[in-house]
């Protein structure tokens, strides 16, 4: 199983959601939708519960809903080994950056184990 550290001090803004239960979240997989989990980290702080963070054998998946529709726009899977692979929906808004080459992709720091944005 994959352990995070509590990274709260690093994005005091992203939260667990209190509000209850959410909905589950629809993956979208060859043989139809299926639901990841419900949504239960803000992780844009806009208010809205928009991420799904399951434990899984050989993963920890994140599945984010970017536009609110119950659908997984954005999701990653990050190895025990620390390596991680995110697919996006096509269409996105903000997809395709047009203001400059996009930032770096968030690593994580070996000696503390955190994230460390545009690493």
């Amino acid at each position: 199983m994959v352990e995070l550290p509590d990274d709260s001090a690093l994005n005091p803004e992203a939260h667990v959601d209190p509000g209850g239960p959410a909905a589950e979240l629809l993956v979208a997989a060859p043989d139809g939708p299926h639901a990841l989990g419900p949504a239960t980290v803000d992780s844009d702080a806009d208010g809205r519960a928009d991420t799904a963070v399951v434990a899984g054998p050989d993963a920890l998946e994140l599945g984010t809903d970017v536009d609110g529709d119950g659908r997984v726009d954005v999701l990653t899977r990050v190895l025990a080994d620390g390596t991680a692979t995110t697919a996006t929906t096509p269409g996105l808004p903000g997809e395709g950056w047009d203001e400059g080459p996009p930032p770096p992709a968030p690593t994580i720091d070996p000696v503390t184990g955190r994230w460390v944005r545009g690493g």
